[in-house]
């Protein structure tokens, strides 16, 4: 889970408090946050590399926020954009990625089973595989 550790970093290293649970969204706390891999897209090669040696690796990941309130939902997910959107040339715990970007705005997810707001966000990367 080493992508979703270094977006972790990246938030809370941001001046994001709010808990953050990486691979899953547990049922409590009411106020919490989830990051996701979702997929990602095929890898970068060089003209030289051959299978299995990709130069820039392409995941993609989501961001859950869970709020008793919608509009403290939304403002958080807005500076969670604001700090990854557009993130270039950072290493994180080693791995350097040379590009981060949201694929569209935050956007509801609707209420969940608690009547808790929820918002996502999606990312895609670009990082280095050596």
């Amino acid at each position: 889970m080493a992508l979703l550790d270094d977006v972790a970093d990246l938030l809370t290293t941001g001046g994001i408090t709010t808990t953050i649970y990486r691979g899953n969204l547990v049922e409590t706390p009411s106020d919490a946050i989830g990051l996701q891999e979702t997929g990602g897209i095929s890898p970068v090669r060089a003209m030289s590399t051959g299978p299995g040696k990709a130069v820039f690796e392409r995941p993609t990941f989501q961001i859950i926020r869970r709020s008793t309130s919608y509009d403290t939902a939304r403002t958080e997910m807005t500076t969670i954009l604001s700090l990854l959107d557009g993130l270039s040339q950072r290493t994180i715990n080693s791995t350097r990625y040379a590009w981060i970007e949201a694929t569209q705005s935050p956007f509801s997810l609707g209420r969940d089973d608690s009547d808790r707001a929820m918002l996502a966000l999606n990312f895609s990367a670009v990082r280095t595989t050596q």
